[in-house]
């Protein structure tokens, strides 16, 4: 009779009277289901201890899903996914994130090397009837999906702001909508112009706070988060807020949040001084150098609103 092996450590599987256990567990492993100790997840067939999640449901955020063609550990098909099934229960949760950094860094490498000025100039990705099937973000051949494996894995956390023109040409305006850019004065904010905007006001000793709640009804959940506060800016009591937009024509949720926000600032009295994405951030410093005169700030209204 051929011996079988324990999937959980690879023993020999417990037997009684020379049958083997279906499940296939050894003696020590056998116990411990029968203590309640593990169990076997409903979705993969993989053991874990209870009180741990299955590795399919740690795993199910972090991997993946589409962009590969092949497994990146033994070469099968796997249709989307980086890892095929057999090589995704062999391997640790660390093995495989670590195999997958490795593989982006790779690609990220061939993809400087081969670009070429006319496919991707000032980071432009033509994509027309001769090169469809390109990744939006690096150019890179992906089979008809939007972003290339490296990209997808990259990015699929992140809101990415894009810019279209002539139904063709592809170009990324900020991929790090959701990043971290950390500041002079040690915070950490969204974007490079956010970014730009509180250096200015810590290199000019101006008081600030980075998206301060700001209450506007006595609900949990009704309250904003202006990019930036200035605690009595115009004077005791007067406290002034930046509120950054960026591209907005094309979003309509981003349009609708921000003209709901414009309400409620309105409603509220409050004193907000607004900067652009579009004709700001060029040259932050004087626009706010221009914006921040208190002499021209408008107390308890919206200043330089350009809707």
């Amino acid at each position: 009779m051929e011996t079988k092996k324990c999937p959980i450590c690879g023993e020999t599987t417990s037997s009684y009277m020379g049958n083997y256990r279906k499940d296939g567990l050894c003696k020590k492993h056998a116990q411990e289901f029968k203590n309640g100790k593990i169990i076997q997840c409903e979705k993969c067939n993989t053991w874990h201890d209870v009180n741990e999640e299955c590795k399919c449901s740690q795993l199910k955020d972090e991997l993946p899903k589409e962009g590969y063609e092949n497994c990146l550990t033994c070469g099968q098909k796997t249709n989307g996914y980086a890892f095929c099934k057999k090589c995704w229960k062999e391997l640790s949760k660390d093995k495989m994130l670590n195999i997958l950094q490795k593989n982006q860094t790779s690609t990220n490498t061939t993809i400087k090397e081969s670009e070429t000025k006319t496919e991707q100039e000032n980071q432009v990705i033509i994509i027309n009837e001769n090169s469809k099937s390109k990744c939006i973000t690096c150019g890179k051949q992906t089979d008809g999906l939007l972003f290339c494996g490296s990209c997808y894995h990259k990015y699929k956390d992140k809101e990415l702001l894009f810019k279209i023109t002539k139904c063709s040409n592809v170009e990324l305006l900020d991929e790090s909508y959701e990043g971290l850019f950390n500041c002079k004065d040690g915070h950490v904010v969204k974007s490079k112009s956010e970014r730009e905007i509180d250096n200015y006001l810590f290199e000019h000793d101006i008081p600030h706070a980075y998206e301060k709640k700001l209450s506007y009804g006595p609900g949990e959940k009704e309250f904003l988060r202006p990019d930036f506060y200035l605690p009595n800016y115009l004077g005791l009591g007067k406290d002034t807020y930046i509120e950054h937009w960026g591209y907005n024509e094309n979003n309509i949720q981003y349009t609708k949040s921000k003209k709901f926000k414009i309400e409620k600032y309105k409603e509220m009295k409050i004193t907000l001084i607004c900067t652009n994405e579009k004709t700001d951030a060029k040259d932050i410093d004087a626009s706010l150098q221009r914006k921040l005169k208190k002499d021209f700030i408008k107390e308890n209204e919206i200043n330089f609103d350009e809707t």
